[in-house]
Parts: structure tokens; sequence; C-alpha cells
């Protein structure tokens, strides 16, 4: 066997680091960046700031807005970052991860979801897979980066898949008796999307060799200490 060959434009199609192995200089940088945030009073982590932080950790670029479902540049590869809770981040296996909002009427016009469930299904499914495809058409490729966190921020589980179409014939919809639809692949609810609001869940299974990691949980930051530091100064307050 041969193996692989060696090209010369092969740097230009190499993923910054190989898929679900961030390296561990990464994992510090988020670990850094956490503990700041706890330093300074936060009580959580919004998926904006998660995308932030993953951005400056590897040392990309964070979009001002998304662009299909990429959030996060890097040597024009991209992400989409996304963080949930979860009471044992250590053991859950599945997450459910909010897409966007994929509206059937401003896309294909369709006034009553009801009328055809398997129509509307495929419409909120053909949705996302523009998405996907618009971002992978601005960059070389996209990245599905997942992080699940304790609610004391101490515990989490970070993990990446690749992003790949949806193919909407290996789906079965149904309605709940909340009236939102249900996607079903093989009998199992992968999908799941709300009529009122347009909302899109997928539902992903965490693999066995998702990162595991624990943050020690820095004391928060003295606030006489840190007004000293900054220099504070009643002049800083100007009453008009």
């Amino acid at each position: 066997m041969l193996g692989t060959p060696r090209i010369r434009d092969r740097k230009d199609t190499q993923r910054p680091y190989p898929l679900n192995q961030i390296p561990k200089k990464y994992l510090i940088e988020i670990g850094k960046h956490i503990s700041y945030l706890i330093a300074t009073g936060e009580k959580g982590i919004t998926g904006e700031k998660w995308e932030e932080i993953f951005a400056k950790s590897i040392g990309g670029d964070k979009l001002g807005r998304s662009l299909g479902l990429a959030d996060v540049v890097k040597d024009n590869f991209s992400w989409s970052v996304k963080t949930v809770k979860s009471n044992k981040p250590h053991y859950q296996k599945s997450i459910r991860i909010i897409s966007g909002r994929n509206n059937v009427k401003f896309s294909y016009g369709i006034e009553n979801p009801l009328d055809n469930i398997e129509k509307t299904g495929e419409a909120v499914i053909s949705i996302f897979n523009e998405r996907l495809r618009t971002a992978k058409s601005n960059y070389k490729d996209l990245t599905h980066s997942f992080l699940l966190r304790s609610d004391d921020l101490t515990s989490y589980t970070l993990f990446e898949i690749e992003a790949y179409e949806i193919d909407p014939k290996t789906i079965i919809w149904n309605v709940n008796k909340n009236g939102n639809f249900e996607g079903r692949v093989d009998g199992k609810h992968r999908f799941t999307w709300q009529p009122d609001g347009s909302q899109f869940t997928v539902i992903y299974t965490v693999p066995d060799d998702a990162i595991k990691f624990t943050i020690k949980k820095p004391e928060p930051l003295n606030f006489d200490l840190v007004i000293k530091e900054i220099g504070f100064d009643k002049d800083w307050v100007t009453i008009k």
C-alpha cells in the first residue's frame, strides 16, 4: 500500500486540527477564559459568550453575524458552536440543540403546516441544509462543536462532529400532543420543529471519545481590590 501521497496544496485543505481532537493548549485556553468569567461574577455561559471563548481559545474569529450555520472561523475553516446545560455532562448520552428558526412560510410560502406534514417536514430540513451549504460554500468546511456544561460551571464535555446535509427521505414525521412536529429516523426521535415560533431542534448522540474536563472554581474577585487596581476615581462619573 502506497498510503496518502504528499501534494503541494495539502496545507490549504487540512483542518487546523483533526476532527474532535482539540489540542490541549486550546483546552487550557478555554479553561482560562471560563475561569475569568467565574472570577468576575458570571453565573452562566450564554451561547454568544461561548462562541467568543471558543474563537479566542483556538486563535480564530467570531463572526459578527452567523453565515449560514457558521459562527467561528479559523484558517478559512468554520464551526457551528453551541452550548447546553447538563446535570451530569460527563455521563449524558444525547443532547438537544436548537439549530435556529426555520420559517416555512417565509422560505416556502407554506401557510398551514398541518395540511401536509411530510411536505412541511421536508421544508424544515431543506432550510437547515441550505444554511449548511451556505457555510460550506463560503469556507473550506464546517464542523459542529458542542459544549455540555454543569450548572456550577465546573464540569464539561466537549465534542465535534462533521457537519453534513440531512436526507429528508430518511425521516418519518408526526405531530405530538403539543402540536409540534417530531422527525424520526429508524424509529428514533431525531428532530423537533415548533410551528409556533419555527424553532428547529436536532438531537445529537454524545460520542464515546468526547473530551471531558473539569475546572477548579476560582474565588470571585474582591470588589475593593479591583476598584483600586483600575485606579477608579470619582471624576470618572460625570453627572449631567
